[in-house]
């Protein structure tokens, strides 16, 4: 574009000015340049010299940008926002700046430069491209895309980035579509980076925070995955297994016609049968190494009970049968050498047998006359109205400070033998 085009434009931008209209925008047009639709020039009021020299710097900065000479378009925007950082043409020079960052594998670099955007310009007309901006720079780190160092020297993967990216996404804008879609990606992320932990932090804010989302269903899927993948064998914590049921179940109660009915269904089933396995190999464990059919049989019992149609409750069932036709466990090398576990007898299980020896317990009592006896016995003595005196057998105070009604001045009242037999 000549000069004359330069100044041409700045002219109209100015005629707009007097308008009094505000929410300018800025169009790219291939053949004329960048052009002001829908309003004026914000700010941009003073000498048409300025105003064109701003847009002159425009022009060659994305003029250069078309042809590849990606740091000469960079020269030119980085104009832009120095001289003119009121001008409408300064957001746009940050997000054309974004778009050759990304280009030259300087993804965070494009991120920050969105981000002036985001906080400098909150009004700029064209914030919805913004934000999907920065969610497709996180989606190219997330797709595995190399990043370049001053957009020279090839760099690893940090799929940090990425994250970082798609929280400013869901910060930036969290009623937008962009929002729940970006949690997702970030469980995605740190399911693929082994960081649970992240993953669940993601997965529940988009259960909670965007319930009617469209990707509600696949959190709940995601969150019972994650959980799965934790999972490290009946032998271990079932902590993760039980997790994982809860939230294949919530999906089959609050997704019952969704496409993925039929994993979560798998999914649970296989939960399930790892879970009841874990009682399992504790019933294993004392059958095989105790000589323990009583707590063998808790726990093949509790198998059946938690997965009655599973795998591991018909191997539950086939022990049940062995200890029911009194087949005993295969010798153990430690059986060969110091001889099989001694077998519990059933008293060590029966409660009402324990209660029974309590029952026969023997235990030392004590007379009346021998209480009274014991150390710290005293007579007490009281006169009534009528001058008699009475006396009373008891002991001698133990709690400090005698009670009012209930204590006599020296201790604890006490009936006599004679009251006693009066009484009776």
């Amino acid at each position: 574009m000549r000069i004359s085009e330069y100044i041409k434009s700045a002219a109209v931008a100015l005629s707009l000015a007097a308008a009094g209209t505000a929410n300018a925008d800025l169009v790219w047009n291939a053949e004329k340049g960048w052009e002001v639709q829908g309003g004026v020039i914000a700010n941009v009021l003073g000498e048409a010299k300025t105003v064109s020299n701003a847009l002159q710097a425009m022009n060659e900065g994305k003029r250069a940008q078309e042809d590849g000479e990606n740091r000469v378009a960079l020269s030119y925007y980085k104009t832009i926002i120095t001289q003119y950082p009121d001008s409408i043409f300064a957001p746009e020079a940050y997000y054309q700046m974004s778009l050759v960052y990304t280009k030259r594998g300087q993804f965070m670099d494009a991120f920050e430069s969105l981000q002036e955007v985001v906080k400098r310009y909150p009004d700029y007309p064209k914030f919805n491209r913004i934000i999907g901006e920065e969610y497709n720079v996180a989606s190219i780190i997330q797709s595995g895309a190399t990043p370049y160092l001053w957009g020279w020297f090839p760099w690893f993967t940090n799929y940090n980035d990425a994250i970082k990216i798609y929280e400013g996404v869901v910060k930036n804008a969290p009623y937008s579509d962009y929002a729940p879609i970006s949690l997702m990606n970030i469980s995605l992320i740190a399911e693929q980076e082994d960081t649970p932990e992240v993953a669940f932090d993601a997965l529940d804010r988009l259960i909670n925070n965007y319930p009617q989302s469209m990707f509600a269903p696949d959190a709940y899927m995601q969150m019972a995955k994650v959980y799965r993948g934790m999972v490290a064998g009946p032998e271990y914590d079932q902590s993760p297994t039980k997790n994982a049921i809860s939230f294949y179940q919530d999906y089959l109660i609050l997704f019952p016609k969704e496409a993925g009915v039929s994993k979560a269904e798998e999914g649970l089933d296989k939960m399930r049968d790892t879970y009841a396995r874990s009682r399992l190999v504790m019933g294993d464990f004392y059958y095989y190494y105790r000589n323990n059919h009583v707590a063998a049989s808790i726990f093949y019992n509790e198998t059946i009970t938690l997965a009655p149609d599973s795998p591991a409750a018909e191997e539950a069932r086939a022990q049940l049968k062995k200890i029911k036709d009194g087949i005993l466990a295969p010798m153990t090398p430690y059986d060969w050498f110091w001889g099989r576990y001694e077998k519990p007898t059933i008293d060590q299980f029966d409660d009402e047998t324990q209660i029974a020896k309590l029952d026969n317990e023997q235990f030392e009592t004590m007379s009346v006359e021998d209480f009274l006896a014991t150390p710290g016995a005293a007579v007490y003595q009281e006169t009534d109205a009528d001058g008699k005196t009475k006396t009373y057998e008891g002991l001698a105070p133990i709690f400090g400070e005698p009670l009012d009604d209930f204590l006599f001045e020296d201790g604890f009242r006490q009936w006599t033998s004679d009251e006693i037999e009066k009484a009776e």
